[in-house]
């Protein structure tokens, strides 16, 4: 992957801190800001600030600087920090601020495990700090077997995801797997855009010419770096649900999906779902990270909220 306008000696910082940083998500990867930067970032001017123990992966446009993307593609968003140290973080929004033409900092899609959100919360009073809650983002955390899984769940959920994997067996021939080959999932992209536009009017308006590009890029460039999985499930041979997640170190994050709504009365999306985490537990994931957003299924599945917070820091 080349890197346009990116010097030889920040991709080295990056990727340093990618490997040391006390906490990641695929959103950090320097493919993924890439991406976005080719297809976005045109209105934007890269900042990246670093020292040491730290990265920061910034842009600049009308005096504002901010993470590089937007939080309709970007669920979480960091500053990479090898080191718990709140004086990085102080040093940081001094030296942005440096600049003149800075009139605030503005850092949205925060995850609450992220170290940033008590790193601002105890800045100094040199600076003006205004937190907000920006979103929730459920999650799992995965046990050892199937079966614990759907105990953990309540006695309501269990009970629905028994029933309808029951019907989907008594009902049609299935098949549901995931795929990792980049190839593979290459060859299925077309599909997985199709199922995602026609799931609801909503998404349809959302994958317009330019998110698709984007999409199609993104999933391009992370899979040839092993961090792309495909899932499917098929009614008939044909894939009626279909999703896209990535995967880092020992957590799953489901970004998007789609499926075919003639097959709603199968629950085709849910399932769809649900055989991704048992394959995951299966794998021995630790997290499986639902992501932005409070949609019913999440919690049906037994999804716990995380808070995402949007920070302002004003002199």
């Amino acid at each position: 992957m080349e890197y346009k306008n990116i010097t030889k000696y920040i991709i080295s910082k990056w990727k340093q801190s990618i490997s040391d940083s006390i906490f990641l998500t695929p959103f950090d990867l320097i493919s993924w800001k890439k991406t976005w930067i080719d297809n976005y970032g045109k209105d934007f001017q890269e900042s990246f600030f670093f020292g040491d123990n730290y990265f920061a992966p910034l842009m600049k446009n009308n005096g504002e600087v901010s993470f590089i993307a937007s939080k309709d593609l970007c669920d979480y968003n960091n500053i990479l920090i090898s080191d718990p140290d709140i004086s990085i973080i102080q040093s940081l929004i001094q030296e942005i601020f440096k600049d003149s033409d800075t009139k605030k900092i503005f850092l949205e899609s925060i995850p609450g495990e992220s170290h940033l959100f008590n790193y601002f919360n105890n800045l100094s009073n040199e600076f003006k700090i205004e937190i907000i809650n920006e979103d929730v983002a459920p999650f799992l955390v995965l046990p050892s077997s199937w079966e614990e899984y759907l105990s953990s769940l309540r006695k309501k959920h269990r009970h629905e995801l028994r029933r309808k994997i029951r019907r989907l067996e008594e009902t049609v021939e299935f098949s549901s797997g995931d795929i990792y080959d980049p190839d593979e999932i290459n060859k299925n992209l077309d599909e997985f855009i199709y199922l995602h536009k026609i799931s609801s009017k909503e998404k349809e308006n959302f994958m317009n010419e330019n998110r698709e590009k984007f999409f199609k890029e993104l999933i391009l460039n992370l899979s040839k770096e092993n961090k792309i999985i495909y899932s499917y499930l098929k009614v008939e041979n044909k894939t009626v649900s279909s999703s896209i997640s990535f995967y880092l170190r020992d957590t799953r994050y489901l970004y998007n999906s789609g499926f075919d709504p003639k097959y709603n009365y199968l629950s085709v999306g849910l399932l769809n779902h649900a055989f991704a985490i048992k394959r995951s537990i299966a794998k021995t994931f630790k997290i499986f990270d639902f992501m932005r957003g409070n949609e019913r299924y999440k919690y049906e599945l037994g999804g716990i909220d995380k808070l995402i917070y949007s920070i302002t820091i004003s002199k």
